[in-house]
């Protein structure tokens, strides 16, 4: 996240917009990580 915060601060992205979309992809990070989590459980 940090890596990506990084980019978007060089590609002069506001910070408003930087936080929508830093939680937007963790949301997402999140989501597959819970998918891993269940796989896991079924097996």
């Amino acid at each position: 996240m940090e890596n990506l915060n990084a980019v978007f601060i060089n590609e002069n992205i506001p910070q408003r917009e930087r936080l929508i979309r830093l939680n937007r992809i963790a949301i997402q990070q999140m989501g597959v990580l819970q998918e891993v989590e269940n796989k896991k459980l079924f097996k």
